[in-house]
């Protein structure tokens, strides 16, 4: 796999794409990526990714098929099963050694009535709990498309939480919400906030190797430009690293596997296929 690498100094940053502007602050690490792999026809809407000990899971966004899809590290399409299930905007993906967990919490429009997190025993799939959600303060009617908080494509299943991370697109604070397994119907309130960050979360999962929660994310505009980026952040939510991903559009999912190496996919855009990259942080000299 040929290599290039993204070498991010401890300066300011400032990135501008097509029009987008964002400001990096100082990092502590580097950033390291690989060439994007392309991925298969078939994850043209890539949403959520999961880094499995020997496979990676993903699945499309709304108005696809309810399929996951398994594929090997290289990005080739291994196989997919089928889902009874309805993808009305599934956003995220996580895992446990015994579920997948599908998130279709999709809500750029801010007029979704009915959220709902999928448990799935991944040893019987048509074994599924769906535990329906919605977000304290939550009117629909009141919501302007893009421009609200109460949309979400983050969420990760670390130890016993599974944790769901507001697309916050008015205040652009995150919220960090707690889902509560054992709770058929719902309305969750912020554990936490995530301040900080140039751009809305669409993504992410937890690095057991550095103890840290990474994510993706972009800042974009009403005529398809991106500024795209990667963070950490510390147990208490709090902003490490931030670094620019200035090839990149539409970033959608990320991962860590077990060696503790990053992987994040991309959407299908204009001019852009969907594609998957490996990155990898090291301390900053």
């Amino acid at each position: 796999m040929k290599k290039r690498y993204l070498v991010l100094s401890a300066s300011l940053l400032i990135l501008t794409i097509s029009g987008c502007v964002s400001y990096y602050p100082n990092t502590n690490a580097k950033l390291n990526l690989d060439e994007p792999i392309v991925l298969p026809d078939a994850l043209e809407e890539t949403s959520g990714l999961y880094c499995g000990a020997s496979e990676l899971l993903s699945l499309n966004d709304s108005g696809n098929k309810a399929d996951i899809f398994r594929l090997s590290y290289d990005g080739s399409l291994m196989s997919s099963v089928r889902l009874p299930l309805t993808n009305v905007d599934w956003e995220a993906l996580s895992a446990s050694d015994t579920h997948w967990y599908v998130a279709d919490v999709g809500n750029n429009k801010g007029n979704r009535t009915q959220l709902t997190i999928h448990k799935i025993d991944n040893r019987a799939l048509d074994n599924i709990t769906s535990l329906s959600i919605t977000y304290d303060g939550y009117n629909p009617s009141s919501n302007t498309p893009y421009a609200h908080d109460y949309d979400a494509e983050a969420m990760v299943k670390k130890d016993d939480q599974l944790l769901l991370f507001s697309k916050s697109w008015r205040t652009g604070v995150a919220k960090v919400y707690l889902v509560d397994e054992s709770v058929a119907q719902q309305s969750l309130q912020p554990i936490a906030t995530v301040k900080g960050l140039p751009g809305v979360i669409t993504g992410v999962d937890y690095d057991k190797t550095r103890n840290v929660f990474a994510l993706v994310g972009y800042k974009s505009d009403p005529f398809g430009n991106f500024a795209t980026f990667m963070a950490q952040l510390n147990t208490d939510f709090e902003v490490i690293n931030i670094w620019p991903l200035s090839d990149y559009k539409q970033v959608e999912g990320i991962c860590v596997d077990v060696h503790g190496a990053y992987w994040f996919t991309e959407e299908a855009t204009e001019g852009r296929k969907a594609s998957l990259t490996r990155g990898w942080v090291e301390p900053q000299l």
